[in-house]
């Protein structure tokens, strides 16, 4: 989402709003319904998991500049960069996440 948003950003200029801070609202409000069902949630505010995000949206932008290189040297660029991202990915889905009680109704219900 947050790449996505950040490399169509048409839809967030046209409304008024910043990307980045729409984005991390709405990973909030998921975060909270998600603790109303699951012992576990991410730390979406914590400055690691911000500058992963980040890091992917550059890696994205240099996959495709390679893209529009074209040629082997593109293409190399390409993978390399793809390797990049995929590492980047990793580390962000081993994050540590924080750990809570369930709420003693397991139910989900709207969080804004």
């Amino acid at each position: 989402m947050y790449v996505r948003d950040h490399t169509r950003p048409a839809l967030h200029v046209a409304m008024g709003i910043d990307t980045t801070e729409y984005d991390f609202q709405v990973f909030r409000i998921t975060s909270e319904i998600a603790r109303q069902v699951f012992p576990v949630s991410l730390d979406t505010d914590h400055p690691s998991f911000r500058a992963g995000l980040e890091r992917l949206h550059r890696i994205s932008d240099a996959i495709n500049n390679a893209k529009a290189q074209g040629s082997l040297i593109g293409k190399v660029k390409q993978a390399g960069w793809a390797l990049a991202g995929a590492a980047t990915f990793a580390r962000l889905y081993f994050f540590p996440v924080k750990r809570h009680d369930l709420p003693k109704q397991v139910r989900s219900v709207p969080a804004w």
